[in-house]
């Protein structure tokens, strides 16, 4: 197979515009030959038809400018065949206001919902430094992929309230329309001959037919019609221009002045280029606008005017205090006139701090800060990493040291998609932030593409999945649509999680991939008696990039299943994602309540047929504590699976209620191990064991039998180990001695093996 090209699809304001971030990111890199194929989407209409007709005639012309020939063959129509497909196949969105920038409305006839998964790039409309934007962390079905600042000032302030990971925020020093806006600037400035005041009033959202409006609009006439005002600009040859936003009335804009306002215009914001008046404007007077910092960039002098502050403030808050903001704003009409005709113009140092402190104009000009943000994005494309897993929307051990990993691996820049052969229905999961999740088929599903999938009932379509266990819970269809994406998948890195997904990417054919890493989760075991096939298969397989999380793990595997031809492999144990852990800090704040009259403990577990031994434990537990009267100790057990039913069923046998209770399926244990005294594991064996480090990463006890993950994981913390129910009583009984400095240790002993720094570091020296 050849090597597939990544396909970036760029578009701004709805696919209505090119003249804002994406665009003249888009402009700049199109022609790049380097294996990423870059779409601008625009809306086919009269303007933008004549604007691509005479890209060649003249630089003058209001449309697109500056494009040659080759450059215009990625210019695609909104809606068009060829959008469709892009935005199907599209690998990134690049994008200003929101998807709809790079999305079809339709298909022909049929609406498109709802949007396919891609990671997006918000390289924004403007700079956030005064009203507070409502986007996060999780929007776009949690496919922000990066989240560009250009107010480094903010950064931190907006992470936080808006719920950013800081992975996601990119700080940009320049916008990518700043090359063009110097570049004009200049050219301006040569011929420039009227001295010019642009009035810019910003969006609101209470516009429309209320008091509100009708007060703001009383304003303006007042201003407008002030004797004063007008006396100075014909004195001092001044134009004063106001741009209105669209949802003004029109009718009442149209009778706002005298008709012996000369030099005074009203224009709508739609039927304007905001660069080109910001050029040709030597004044700025806006509000809430943030082109008050592209202003200031081309060090120019802002007035804040801020008439209807306290009916802004009912819809919008700022990210500064109205004490800092006062400094600079002006509320009065009267006030606004007198700065204007006092003729004493400065730098506004509120948009000036939101700035850089040394800007330089020759290399934004040149194009360089977009070169430089290409060149980070590109980087991040080239070295995205798949990892492949039979249901990731589910949950267990191996779901979330996957998910953990995945968020490790994007703190350190890294793009990263999970693919899951299938999605079960269940209530809305937690994920990464930024992470690309997608599944081959949903499971349950009654939708006609969904049934299609399950019409594919030939064995051959499950391939390497006829050997797995749970080849019941699969469609045929899986086996086949895996093959096809690994065939043409252009990620560099490519995990299995699975050991009967192995072969699958054993004999994937992409050219793209240059590192396929076999992740073995499974204890060596529990794999020989529940996939003897699969076993039969690896054995004879040279898996050059096995992974274990183990030590022990890999020794079992040699040992029980004779895999002695895995010399070339790595340890990186697991780790745990951050919505999953407490921080240290979080740690040390957090109180001991450990006095209470009981105990209350929390077990999680797979409960199912191949898990009977361990179900069987938590029933002789429930009798020792029933018949020894441990009455203050109970423990809630959360899980599910194909041995629920009889598990239910043989504590109420055992009469065993009051003590074990059991309490569904979790799939983000961390409140309810927070709410408990101590965490407990009756497991008999663990090849690494998620619930040790989620124990003692959310300041919490475990106890638990000796297996092989326990004796890797908690090897420096023997007061873990039981060897009989009277001890772990004993163990639990002493519960409320247990000091925070000794939990605070424990934290420590395993931070530096497992946090997602250290797995995550363990994990990219694999990569070739």
């Amino acid at each position: 197979m050849e090597r597939k090209d990544y396909i970036w699809l760029f578009g701004e304001n709805n696919s209505l515009t090119c003249n804002n971030n994406s665009f003249y990111f888009w402009e700049q890199v199109v022609n790049n030959e380097d294996g990423i194929q870059k779409y601008f989407i625009l809306q086919k209409n009269k303007y933008n038809k004549k604007a691509i007709k005479n890209i060649e005639k003249s630089k003058k012309k209001k449309a697109i400018k500056n494009i040659e020939k080759s450059k215009r063959k990625n210019i695609v129509w909104k809606n068009s065949i060829k959008h469709y497909l892009l935005y199907r196949n599209a690998d990134m969105f690049l994008v200003t206001l929101s998807y709809k920038d790079v999305s079809p409305d339709k298909i022909l006839w049929k609406n498109i919902k709802p949007h396919p998964i891609k990671p997006v790039i918000y390289l924004q409309h403007g700079t956030i430094g005064m009203k507070r934007i409502g986007y996060t962390g999780k929007y776009y079905n949690n496919n922000m992929f990066r989240f560009f600042m250009y107010n480094k000032k903010i950064i931190e302030q907006y992470r936080k309230e808006n719920d950013f990971k800081s992975y996601q925020l990119y700080y940009a020093k320049y916008h990518a329309r700043y090359k063009e806006l110097v570049r004009k600037n200049e050219e301006f400035l040569k011929n420039k001959k009227q001295k010019q005041i642009l009035w810019f009033l910003t969006w609101r959202e209470y516009l429309g037919p209320n008091k509100e409006t009708s007060n703001l609009i009383k304003n303006i006439k007042y201003i407008v019609n002030d004797p004063k005002l007008n006396k100075f600009l014909k004195e001092n040859n001044y134009k004063f221009k106001i741009c209105v936003h669209q949802f003004f009335d029109t009718s009442i804009i149209a009778n706002i002045m005298k008709k012996d306002n000369e030099n005074i215009e009203i224009a709508y914001q739609k039927n304007v280029n905001v660069m080109d008046e910001l050029i040709q404007s030597d004044i700025l007077i806006t509000d809430y606008s943030s082109v008050g910092f592209d202003f200031t960039f081309l060090n120019k002098p802002v007035i804040l005017y801020q008439p209807d502050l306290k009916a802004y403030l009912k819809n919008r808050s700022f990210y500064c205090s109205m004490k800092e903001l006062s400094n600079y704003s002006i509320l009065n009409k009267d006030d606004l006139i007198n700065e204007i005709v006092k003729g004493e113009y400065k730098i506004n140092e509120f948009f000036r701090q939101g700035l850089p402190e040394d800007i330089d104009y020759e290399y934004v000009k040149q194009g360089k800060h977009i070169d430089d943000m290409y060149k980070y994005l590109k980087e991040i494309q080239e070295n995205k990493i798949t990892f492949i897993g039979y249901n990731f929307y589910g949950i267990g051990g191996t779901v979330s040291a996957t998910k953990a990993l995945a968020e490790a691996l994007m703190e350190k820049n890294y793009m990263v998609e999970l693919i899951s052969l299938k999605k079960t229905k269940s209530e809305k999961l937690q994920m990464p932030y930024g992470l690309n999740v997608r599944a081959l088929y949903i499971h349950g599903s009654k939708k006609k593409k969904e049934l299609v999938k399950r019409l594919l009932r030939s064995k051959k379509s499950l391939r390497y999945l006829n050997d797995d266990k749970n080849r019941n819970n699969l469609i045929p269809y899986v086996g086949y649509a895996l093959e096809k994406i690994l065939k043409n998948i252009k990620s560099t890195t490519v995990v299995s999680t699975r050991e009967s997904l192995h072969m699958f990417l054993k004999n994937a054919k992409s050219k793209n991939i240059k590192n396929k890493l076999y992740f073995f989760h499974t204890d060596a075991t529990v794999l020989k008696s529940s996939f003897p096939k699969v076993v039969e298969h690896l054995k004879n397989e040279q898996l050059e990039n096995a992974i274990f999380v183990t030590e022990s793990s890999r020794e079992n595997y040699k040992k029980v299943n004779n895999y002695e031809n895995y010399e070339n492999s790595a340890i990186i144990g697991n780790t745990l994602a951050s919505y999953s852990v407490l921080s240290k800090e979080q740690l040390s704040k957090m109180k001991l309540d450990n006095k209470k009259s009981k105990l209350k403990g929390i077990l999680l577990m797979r409960i199912s047929i191949d898990r009977k031994k361990d179900v069987n434990n938590i029933i002789e537990f429930g009798k020792y504590l029933k018949e020894n009267k441990k009455n203050n100790i109970v423990i809630n057990v959360y899980g599910k699976g194909d041995y629920l039913e009889e598990f239910e069923k043989l504590v109420d046998e055992n009469q065993i209620s009051k003590y074990i209770k059991y309490k569904g399926s979790l799939e983000n244990p961390q409140d309810e191990i927070l709410n408990s005294n101590f965490v407990l594991d009756l497991s008999e064996n663990q090849s690494f064991g998620m619930i040790y480090l989620e124990a003692i990463f959310n300041g919490k006890m475990v106890f638990c039998k000796r297996n092989v993950g326990s004796n890797e994981i908690l090897r420096d913390i023997p007061e873990a180990y039981f060897s009989s129910y009277e001890e772990l009583a004993n163990k639990i009984a002493g519960i409320p001695e247990i000091t925070k400095e000794q939990l605070i240790r424990n934290y420590e002993l395993l931070y530096d093996r497992y946090s997602r720094e250290k797995v995550a570091e363990k994990f990219i020296k694999l990569l070739k």
